[in-house]
């Protein structure tokens, strides 16, 4: 889809949220991105949420949870973005390579990352495949490497390792882009990435966790003061409503959440979708469903072999709104985010539907897109 398109998917989406919410109420929707985020600020946060009183007070706080959270040391440093994408445009504009060589367990890679690489001129590379990653790190690199995909892919830990090691006897500097792999590449005890030797590692304070759409910067100090610098020129610091939501999310994450969402999602049974697929595929050969679990729960990622297949995930997604109230990304992301029909159990309002009610809405939505 073109952009133009796409933010018109968008504001279908939104205007589908609010009249549901006008009939039902919050209720009404059950919102299974993974994404929900929200705010828990108190009422002596608000007080605080002023232009410079609030930076003030939250970013100590946030560099101290931020650390913490990203496993850092004495070098390092955290700060906060409006978005992850922020602090990966700020985080380029500040280094300015000459090129971005990007490892993706699985591609694409999040398109903020070759658009801001386009904004400077930087030659782009990116791959899934190792070899052809290390033959093109040297000391004018900025090696990036995604710790979990858009779909929830985790990255083989001694691939992370081997990048990163030949990346230093490069003199490349590391930057790991762990938007929601901060969080899922712990429950399959993978070190952070500032543990494993990257200069710098970007999460998302929405994703997997009870914080607002933020990005959390953390690395070594120089370079970390470098890039917020470069950020606040620019406006892509996080503001004090966010840092504090920010703050306030790290406080209360908890990763036992995560692994019953992890048990979850291994016992989830998807055996409809494979019932349906052989149903549907005796009245057209061109259908195929097709799925996999994710750490948190689970993906399909195709329902066709023709050029219509993101088409027909969007139709999906729209019938599971309207007629369900379940949000997903592949209707409610950002332009260009996946279409993929992902559900993640972790999602608040996932503790709201059995898996019976999730996955007999997803078999008749998609019965309806063919229909």
């Amino acid at each position: 889809m073109d952009d133009e398109n796409e933010l018109l998917r968008l504001e279908k989406c939104r205007k589908i949220i609010r009249d549901l919410i006008k009939k039902k109420g919050r209720k009404g929707i059950y919102d299974l991105t993974g994404l929900a985020g929200g705010f828990k600020i108190t009422e002596e946060d608000k007080a605080l949420l002023e232009t410079y009183v609030g930076p003030a007070i939250y970013s100590e706080e946030l560099n101290k949870l931020g650390l913490m959270h990203l496993r850092g040391n004495e070098n390092h440093k955290a700060v906060g973005f409006n978005r992850t994408s922020s602090a990966i445009l700020a985080t380029i504009l500040a280094i300015r390579p000459k090129k971005v060589v990007h490892y993706v367990p699985e591609l694409p890679s999040h398109p903020s990352i070759p658009k801001s690489c386009k904004i400077i001129g930087a030659e782009y590379f990116e791959d899934d495949n190792v070899e052809e990653i290390l033959k093109k790190i040297d000391e004018n690199t900025l090696t990036i490497i995604t710790g979990a995909t858009m779909d929830h892919k985790v990255i083989n830990l001694e691939i992370m390792k081997e990048i990163i090691n030949y990346a230093k006897k490069k003199k490349s500097i590391v930057f790991v882009d762990d938007a929601s792999g901060a969080r899922l590449r712990p429950l399959f005890n993978q070190p952070s990435g500032l543990e494993l030797g990257a200069d710098l590692v970007v999460t998302s304070t929405d994703k997997l966790m009870d914080g607002p759409r933020g990005g959390l910067l953390g690395g070594l100090k120089e370079l970390v003061d470098r890039i917020y610098t470069v950020g606040l020129s620019f406006g892509l610091e996080a503001q004090p409503p966010i840092m504090a939501g920010m703050v306030r999310g790290l406080e209360s994450f908890n990763l036992d959440k995560l692994k019953k969402a992890y048990e979850r999602a291994k016992n989830f049974d998807l055996s409809a979708l494979d019932d349906l697929n052989y149903e549907l595929r005796e009245k057209d050969e061109k259908i195929n469903i097709s799925y996999e679990k994710t750490p948190t729960g689970f993906v399909i990622k195709k329902v066709t072999n023709t050029e219509n297949n993101t088409n027909k995930l969007i139709d999906i997604g729209f019938n599971l709104l309207v007629d369900y109230g379940i949000i997903t990304i592949t209707v409610a992301g950002m332009p260009r985010a996946s279409k993929s029909l992902r559900v993640d159990l972790t999602s608040k309002d996932a503790e709201r539907l059995s898996d019976e009610e999730i996955i007999n809405a997803i078999v008749n939505s998609i019965k309806n897109a063919f229909n």
